[in-house]
């Protein structure tokens, strides 16, 4: 029941916080200084995606191992507690307050390994003993009870952003100068869909709630919101001594080791293609049958149905993304160009549908309804129309095609087959 909700709620508040965690351990004011960083080591655990919803993004820690006092830590900034009565609402509003826990690192290895069935790949960061020394002083800071809580953005200030600014901060901004004007080849929006694609329904909902925020152009400083991402481009950075200066000897992240061995998540198909498969085939099969019979109870009843299908579809979206855009605070749920194509009002169409079931006739007292869903039809075939042109003259930003060419298809079988039907008189 709890990954239900947890399923849930990422549907109804895309695009979702990455690497959601339940709050497991709160982070120490009372770290241990070390005696001789000489003996400290610091390492980036990548943690790899897993098949559940919230883990489909993977997961950035860092790790801290003191020889001497024989500890190991693991700074984990991924913490959310679900146990807020309130979570629901705030999560969907995007006040996302999370938390920086520190815990045992084999204890933390021991639960990716049995319980999320996650890979984990270890890289140890080289540095100085001037580095260490002010990175270790970085997270004790962070782990005082007035700094472990901070406001969580999705791509800009995440699990793997997190370790990235400590990182940058200890090598004298280097890192960001370095990777800041280096422009990404691919957008928020295709890294977002690939990790997705293993549950088919995350990506569509990831997709079509997202504005054109995932489809502007970025840097690579900006695609390490991704922990993949952030593990690939720090091995092409060299490591830098106390001045800035690269070595030619190492990199700033080297000696790569594999903790936990686990498949990735397989990717499934495409999630257009089976919306078109379950939504698009109802239509076309119901729109088939509704053109072999004559204007009885029969084509009332397939009518109806037609209406329910596309008017959930329709009005359910519609609603949701505008009330991502009036409630939430969500940079990416504003303005979605979907609302071209999906409205709150279609609603009309659900009671229509159910009206027509309930009556299995389009009586003379409904024909005020029967004439609201042609005109409401006739201004969505307009909007379709004009989205379409806007997106190939590429006046509209945001990366809409797939929904034109599923959602819009759909809305011209809907309303094709309504135009024929809906305001026919009674025989």
């Amino acid at each position: 029941m709890q990954k239900f909700f947890r399923s849930l709620l990422l549907i109804l508040s895309l695009p979702l916080g990455f690497g959601v965690c339940q709050a497991e351990a709160a982070a120490e004011s009372n770290l241990p200084t070390p005696q001789d960083y000489n003996q400290v080591d610091f390492y980036l655990l990548t943690v790899g995606r897993g098949p559940q919803p919230e883990a489909l993004f993977g997961h950035t820690i860092l790790r801290v191992v003191d020889r001497i006092s024989a500890t190991d830590l693991s700074f984990n900034w991924g913490i959310f507690d679900f146990s807020d009565p309130l979570f629901a609402w705030k999560f969907y509003r995007g006040d996302l307050n999370y938390a920086l826990a520190i815990s045992d690192t084999d204890s933390l290895v021991d639960y990716y390994r049995r319980v999320e069935r996650r890979s984990i790949i270890q890289d140890r960061i080289v540095l100085t003993l001037i580095q260490k020394q002010k990175l270790y002083e970085r997270l004790v800071k962070n782990a005082l009870p007035e700094n472990i809580r901070y406001q969580y953005s999705q791509f800009l200030d995440n699990c793997a952003t997190r370790p990235r600014d400590h990182l940058n901060a200890v090598v004298g901004d280097v890192l960001r100068l370095f990777f800041v004007n280096r422009p990404a080849i691919v957008t928020r929006r295709q890294y977002v869909s690939s990790a997705a694609r293993p549950n088919w329904w995350v990506a569509l909902g990831l997709d079509m709630s997202s504005n054109d925020f995932l489809d502007a152009k970025m840097s690579n400083w900006d695609e390490m919101f991704l922990p993949s991402r952030l593990r690939e481009l720090l091995t092409t950075v060299p490591a830098l001594d106390d001045h800035g200066k690269p070595s030619t000897d190492h990199k700033l992240i080297e000696n790569a080791e594999v903790l936990v061995d686990m498949p990735e998540p397989p990717a499934a198909v495409d999630p257009y293609f089976i919306f078109n498969i379950i939504v698009g085939g109802v239509l076309v099969g119901l729109a088939f049958a509704v053109g072999r019979h004559p204007p009885d109870s029969t084509t009332a009843l397939l009518l109806g149905i037609m209406s329910l299908v596309f008017g959930l579809w329709s009005s359910l979206w519609g609603t949701l993304l505008l009330s991502n855009w009036l409630l939430s605070t969500y940079v990416m749920v504003k303005h979605n160009a979907v609302l071209w194509l999906t409205w709150p009002i279609d609603w009309l169409f659900v009671g229509y549908g159910l009206l027509v079931l309930a009556t299995r006739r389009r009586p003379h007292r409904l024909r005020w309804l029967a004439r609201a869903v042609l005109f409401t039809g006739s201004l969505h075939l307009t909007a379709l129309l004009a989205a379409t042109v806007l997106c190939l003259t590429g006046i509209l930003h945001q990366e809409i095609q797939p929904v034109l060419a599923s959602t819009g298809i759909c809305a011209l079988v809907y309303y094709g087959t309504i135009v024929r039907h809906a305001a026919a008189r009674e025989p």
